[in-house]
């Protein structure tokens, strides 16, 4: 098991994102737009789009508890609360996204709630049936152990309860000479087979009501987002310095070339907790 998620070069320097609001011309003790925050503090795949396939299909209305599994920058978990009124409880594991996390959330001010919590999902002790919906983004395959936290998701669901994610699934295995850089860069603790990613989660309770295919899409989303960083470089470091472009650009390459080289697929899922 990999121990450390610092090793992935997205997650070092928790702090970034308030050079680029203060680009936007919000100091640090300035109330903020949710739409505003949303366009830097979502760490997956199209923003806010693949937010609203969430709400949809878990048909999320106002006074929902909602889970979620890897909260970052707490921005999904903010704009579902703003959006559809619900309440989210944000469980992040590394405590400098937590802290960042909560100060974002308490100058968004957003229309629900979201109780931000700094813990190891694996160790949380989370209460039966307590949510109505859980999801995830780009999260579930750092953690280890599937078995037994796709369990716990599956128990702090309410009956019928639906689950939503995004992950990555295993293709195939990086070549020998590879693998330790894959290991450091993706840090895969729980990636799996589509075989294996759909019966392990029919084992833990649920019924997987869609289960869509990303690769493709994510394969072209990668490349294209590195290209235009890359593009954008001057800019980019002009805020951040020559290391911070470095160090971001260096991830996106990786994910770009993990897709394009067929290591890694992607999936969009629905489930629900079997009656």
């Amino acid at each position: 098991m990999n121990t450390d998620i610092k090793s992935m070069q997205l997650y070092p320097r928790a702090d970034r994102i308030y050079r680029d609001l203060e680009a936007m011309g919000f100091d640090m003790d300035a109330a903020l737009p949710v739409e505003t925050v949303n366009r830097f503090d979502q760490l997956h795949y199209h923003g806010t789009e693949a937010l609203d396939a969430a709400r949809e299909a878990c048909r999320m209305r106002e006074g929902q508890k909602v889970l979620e599994v890897g909260s970052g920058w707490g921005g999904c978990a903010r704009y579902l609360a703003n959006a559809s009124r619900v309440s989210v409880t944000a469980v992040e594991l590394q405590e400098d996204y937590h802290a960042v996390a909560c100060d974002l959330t308490r100058r968004v001010s957003p229309l629900g709630s979201v109780d931000h919590v700094n813990a190891d999902f694996l160790a949380l002790d989370l209460p039966k049936n307590g949510f109505d919906h859980a999801v995830s983004w780009l999260a579930l395959f750092h953690i280890p152990e599937r078995p037994k936290y796709l369990s716990k998701i599956s128990t702090a669901l309410r009956p019928e309860g639906i689950f939503f994610a995004e992950d990555l699934y295993k293709i195939k295995d990086p070549d020998v000479a590879e693998a330790e850089d894959f290991r450091q860069h993706l840090f895969p603790n729980s990636l799996v087979d589509r075989h294996e990613y759909i019966s392990s989660m029919e084992n833990a309770g649920f019924e997987v009501v869609s289960f869509t295919d990303m690769t493709q899409d994510w394969t072209e989303f990668t490349s294209e987002r590195l290209a235009a960083f890359r593009d954008n470089r001057a800019q980019y470091e002009n805020l951040h310095g020559q290391q911070g472009y470095e160090t971001i650009e260096t991830f996106y390459s990786k994910m770009a070339g993990y897709f394009e080289r067929g290591l890694v697929g992607g999936v969009r899922f629905a489930a629900r907790v079997k009656g």
